[in-house]
This record gives structure tokens, C-alpha cells and sequence, in this order.
């Protein structure tokens, strides 16, 4: 049962150009808030983490930039949202990162490992070219295991999570026990890991690690999240994986 701390959550359908918003905690001013814009077709999640200084997690492909800033705009001072972070290289997840940054004046920040493709606009890395799309070259600043990306509301903390790709990472909260997984895990699956550098060994490895963290919600690249049993849909990630 959601609890006067328990993160709210914001569906946003931008391809129907329908908003539908579900909150959860009863106490919405002691509440931290993580918005989500619901992934559709081939679209990533993408979050928007509240706070003095709000950070957008992942942008999508792109396509539907105006309908993501009108909500933003909405949902926040866009002058205070000058932070981009991008779990991993996939066009997915990163093709609408330049435009964003640059309506945004914001700063894009990935793992070391996964930057290079993005900064230098690599079709074939970032799989633009899977979606019959390409990308621009972006400046980029990488970001390692365990730096800490405040929002005043959240402390996100980064965890380097190999498997999907070589320079993925999740961000957990370790506050409020919240995991924003990017494609690592999946409710009831986990991310593919025979796309370029990927590698199941790895992956294995990376959700032993987060089943030690006691998450207790998860919020992936994909699909529906979880307020409470993050730790169960680990455990079924790694049942899947043969561990």
C-alpha cells in the first residue's frame, strides 16, 4: 500500500496526445516525484525527476519533441531543467538528446563507456540506423560508477551496469529505494544482451548487483514500473538469465 513517501508517477501518452497522470502518496508535499512519459511503439520511458534542479532521464528518438516540451513545460520551470542523462547509447533512448539539449540549454551526461557513439554521431552505435534514422554528434560529459546526481529532491546515484551495453548504467535513490533502470531490467524481463557489446555475462553480473542495493521501486526503459517488489522483478530477471 503506498505510503505518505511513496513516489507519484506521471503517465504521459505523447503519441495520442493524451495525458493521463497517476499519484500515488498521501501526504503529496512530503512526496518526491518522478514523472514519467510512457514509452509507445519504439519509444523509450522517459523520466522527469523533480527538485531545485529536475533532471530528465533519457529523451526517446526524437519524433515527438513538441508534445514532451509542451508536458515539460507543464510539469516544471524549464529554466531549472538543464540536466540530461542518458542510460545507455541507443537511439531509443538518446535520438532526441540534441534537440532537447539544445531547447533545454541543457547538458547531456552517459557512462564513459557509451559515449563515444553519441558524441560522434555513429549511426551503426547508437542503432539510429536500425530505425532508418540517423544522429547528430553531441557533446556529451561523461559520468562514472558512483557519482551522485542531486536534484535537491533526489540524490540519484549512478551504478555502472554492463550487459545491455558496455556503458550502461542505472541511477538509484538510495533514500527512497527507487531504481531507474534504463534497459538493464525489464518488470518480468530484462534487456536484450546480443546487440553490439553486449554480453549476457556481464548482465548477469550487473542484476546480481542491483539485487543487493533492497530497491524497493523500479522504473525501466520500457514498459509498465513498479512502486513496491523491485527486488522480485530482479530475482525474475535473473531466473530468466538461467542464475
Amino acid at each position: 500500500m503506498a505510503g505518505p513517501l511513496t513516489p507519484f508517477i506521471h503517465f504521459i501518452n505523447p503519441l495520442n496526445w493524451h495525458w493521463k497522470d497517476v499519484i500515488y502518496g498521501a501526504d503529496v508535499h512530503k512526496s518526491m516525484a518522478i514523472h514519467c512519459i510512457k514509452d509507445q511503439s519504439f519509444e523509450s520511458n522517459i523520466y522527469l525527476v523533480t527538485g531545485d534542479r529536475p533532471v530528465l532521464i533519457d529523451t526517446g528518438t526524437g519524433r515527438m519533441i513538441g508534445p514532451i516540451m509542451s508536458r515539460l513545460r507543464e510539469l516544471v520551470d524549464i529554466s531549472t531543467l538543464d540536466r540530461i542523462v542518458l542510460t545507455h547509447r541507443h537511439y531509443d533512448h538518446v535520438g532526441g538528446a540534441r534537440d532537447l539539449s539544445d531547447r533545454l540549454e541543457a547538458k547531456v551526461f552517459m557512462h564513459e563507456a557509451d559515449s563515444e557513439p553519441v558524441r560522434n554521431g555513429d549511426d551503426q552505435g547508437t542503432l539510429a540506423n536500425e530505425f532508418l534514422d540517423s544522429v547528430e554528434p553531441l557533446d556529451v560529459i561523461d559520468v562514472r560508477e558512483g557519482e551522485v546526481i542531486s536534484t535537491g529532491e533526489h540524490d540519484l546515484r549512478v551504478i555502472h551496469t554492463p550487459g545491455h551495453t558496455i556503458g550502461s548504467i542505472c541511477l538509484f535513490d538510495d533514500s527512497n529505494r527507487a531504481l531507474i533502470s534504463g534497459d538493464t531490467l525489464f518488470v518480468g524481463s530484462v534487456g536484450r544482451w546480443d546487440l553490439p557489446t553486449g554480453d549476457i555475462r556481464l548482465l548477469k553480473s550487473s542484476l546480481l548487483r542491483l539485487k543487493d542495493l533492497g530497491a524497493e521501486s523500479l522504473y525501466p526503459g520500457h514498459g509498465p514500473f513498479v512502486e513496491d517488489g523491485a527486488k522480485h522483478q530482479i530475482e525474475i530477471g535473473l531466473r530468466y538469465l538461467g542464475v
